[in-house]
């Protein structure tokens, strides 16, 4: 692991650098896996003077997926209409639209786990989605609303066509756990699937509802 400067900034953040020499060629760069690593400053003496100290923060991969027995393309719809996410996300209380960039949303997360309640929001970015295939999106750095805490995420939806009627629907989530949760990093990959695929089922019945007002409406 190589860091190229030190700062005095207690949020300094630097990704490992790994070779691999294989077959007499090597790959360098970033590992990319369900559970990866990050190093973050925290306090250390630096030769400017300044204090960090370097601790190793997780990345957590959650999915879950469903049939739903709708179109490809009203499953879309639903998903590409953000602010409508937490009718069937009830963990989600919120998301926003920003007028400014539409490609950015604010999040607002509300539950309670582990003891104790938890809200805070985030802002989103949009990412070129390839149509009816996969919406995905990801944090933007320093959006977070707990002071001192930045939980950096991302995610995506994918959708496969089953015939004219159902399609497929996989949701994926990607966090950095928290400083306050990684003692319960163990217990957070069956918590948080548990909840996905609770949502993704409210999705199935959401859907179907949608499905069946269209087609009286359009009766």
């Amino acid at each position: 692991m190589r860091v190229s400067a030190c700062q005095s900034s207690s949020r300094l953040r630097y990704t490992p650098s790994v070779e691999v020499r294989k077959n007499k060629r090597t790959f360098s760069g970033r590992l990319k896996q369900k559970s990866s690593y990050q190093g973050q400053a925290l306090n250390t003496a630096c030769s400017n003077g300044s204090l960090t100290r370097w601790r190793m923060s997780r990345w957590l991969e959650n999915k879950s997926q469903v049939e739903v027995p709708v179109p490809l393309e009203t499953a879309w719809s639903l998903w590409s209409d953000r602010e409508q996410i937490p009718k069937w996300m009830p963990w989600i209380k919120s998301v926003k639209v920003q007028e400014d960039d539409m490609r950015k949303s604010k999040w607002t997360l509300s539950t309670h786990q582990f003891g104790r309640d938890w809200e805070f929001s985030w802002l989103s970015r949009n990412l070129q989605p390839i149509l009816n295939q996969k919406i995905h999106w990801v944090s933007e750095p320093g959006s977070t609303s707990m002071p001192g805490i930045e939980i950096a995420n991302r995610g995506q939806i994918r959708f496969v066509r089953k015939g004219a009627k159902a399609c497929g629907v996989t949701l994926t989530i990607s966090y950095e756990l928290p400083d306050a949760l990684v003692p319960f990093g163990n217990a957070l990959t069956p918590l948080v699937e548990g909840i996905l695929a609770k949502d993704m089922e409210r999705f199935k019945e959401y859907a179907l509802k949608t499905q069946e007002l269209m087609k009286v409406s359009v009766a």
